[in-house]
């Protein structure tokens, strides 16, 4: 059973009501104590609920192109990309261009452009 199952499990029983059923439980029921229900909400307290699974890169770029972003935010560069950069920018490319073939920001092509240390640091 996984972990976050078995949290709606416990979350149900803190509530009164029988997790398979959903019929509610009696006044009586133990569920329905003062004490029971604080130690289910505890136990909920201290079990976190499970880290949901990392997405890939494709799901992250489907992502960001779903939120009007560049396809490549947030993910990590190549090598290849890196060198994009460097002679392009060397060569006179745009910002721009290179942010478009890249799909990246500006931004993230001006921050690129400065880790390698290819703008004088006077003009930073």
């Amino acid at each position: 059973m996984e972990l976050n199952q078995t949290r709606n499990i416990v979350k149900t029983l803190a509530q009164g009501i029988h997790p398979t059923t959903g019929e509610v439980f009696p006044p009586d029921s133990p569920y329905n104590d003062p004490e029971v229900i604080r130690a289910l909400f505890s136990i909920l307290e201290g079990v976190k609920p499970a880290v949901q699974p990392r997405k890939s890169l494709e799901e992250r770029r489907r992502q960001n192109l779903e939120f009007g972003r560049p396809g490549n935010t947030g993910l990590p560069w190549t090598e290849d990309d890196r060198a994009t950069v460097k002679s392009g920018f060397l060569e006179g490319v745009s910002v721009e261009k290179l942010a478009a073939d890249l799909e990246r920001s500006s931004a993230a092509i001006v921050a690129e452009v400065i880790r390698q240390d290819l703008v004088p640091a006077n003009l930073r």
